[in-house]
């Protein structure tokens, strides 16, 4: 019962002193300081890799976004014209494409080791 009655106490003291610095204006400005420096920090590691890929001459996150969805407005796109083409045709059933095969396969798991050491 002491030791509950001492840890609600502290819990107490700790709250009181947390709200006051909070409220303090150095804490706003210390909060605002290290929003910045984090958003810096985001920024100069972004074009640190935009530049490390532009070397190596591969795409970033970015432009694979920007190639996917352009990609999926051009099968939007050839999917209408097939839809018009059989419509003229007079089929009713569009055949579907042929998926791509899926050749890779997952690395075989190890089996352990039973040799012993020594």
């Amino acid at each position: 019962a002491l030791f509950r009655e001492m840890l609600g106490q502290w819990e107490a003291m700790a709250n009181e002193f947390g709200g006051n610095m909070m409220k303090s204006g150095e804490f706003t400005r210390l909060m605002h300081g290290a929003n910045a420096a984090n958003m810096k920090l985001k920024e100069a590691r972004t074009d640190m890799m935009e530049r490390a890929l532009d070397a190596a001459n591969m795409p970033t996150k970015a432009e694979v976004a920007d190639l996917s969805a352009r990609l999926h407005r051009i099968e939007a796109t050839v999917d209408r014209i097939e839809a018009m083409m059989a419509a003229q045709a007079g089929v009713s059933v569009i055949p579907e494409r042929p998926k791509p095969k899926r050749t890779r396969k997952p690395p075989a798991a190890k089996a352990p080791s039973t040799k012993a050491a020594g």
